[in-house]
């Protein structure tokens, strides 16, 4: 079933925004997108209410609609949540790991060396959140899973300025490659002590080099 009209555009300008065609901050004004996109005010409204209940765009009374600025405050926040979430979900996952899991995580990871390969960030974000989902989706715990599917958009907003971080492509690919190793190893700690690493370099970088970015300060 295809997805309504302001639906696809949500998708759309999420996308413009990850690979930074929209600015943090930015605003949107109604009718420029109306007319962008060839459709009416309201059809645009009901695409920038799907970004706002995602957190991904605010609406300012009498001063409009922006995407969203993070702070400080937020990237250490979502960070914590999503250590706490990852680390018991990935470790929660082993006992449930069966073989056609491990090839679908597989070939989610070959697909990564060829984005890798094509030096394609945003193609290797892309799939940096198919991996985690589905792995988080392998924990058992439907409340977890329900909250992680809640902070996709935040997660994938904060992954387009990490490209900057890492030395190449291959390092973020070879990232993944370790954790599949570490969930196929079955050992709690090696899993644990891997998922930690791979969410507090992001947290290091993103922090420490928060003024590169322009995020806000709190």
């Amino acid at each position: 079933m295809q997805k309504p009209l302001s639906e696809l555009i949500a998708d759309e300008l999420k996308q413009k925004i990850w690979n930074e065609e929209i600015q943090l901050g930015e605003r949107l004004l109604e009718t420029d997108l109306a007319e962008s996109y060839d459709v009416s005010r309201s059809t645009i409204r009901e695409a920038l209410k799907i970004l706002e209940s995602e957190e991904l765009v605010v609406s300012q009374a009498r001063k409009g609609t922006y995407v969203a600025d993070f702070t400080n405050q937020d990237i250490n926040e979502m960070i914590e949540l999503r250590t706490l979430l990852e680390s018991h979900a990935f470790t929660q996952a082993i006992n449930r790991l069966e073989s056609h899991h491990t090839k679908d995580l597989e070939a989610i990871v070959d697909e990564m060396k060829q984005k890798a390969d094509e030096k394609d960030w945003n193609g290797l974000f892309d799939l940096d959140m198919k991996f985690h989902s589905y792995v988080v989706g392998l924990c058992g715990n439907t409340r977890i899973i329900k909250i992680y599917d809640s902070l996709q958009v935040q997660i994938r907003t904060f992954l387009m300025h990490l490209d900057r971080y890492y030395s190449s492509t291959q390092a973020f690919y070879n990232e993944h490659k370790q954790l599949l190793e570490a969930l196929v190893s079955n050992d709690v700690h090696i899993v644990n002590d891997r998922v930690r690493e791979h969410i507090e370099y992001v947290e290091t970088k993103l922090l420490g080099q928060s003024s590169d970015i322009e995020f806000k300060e709190v």
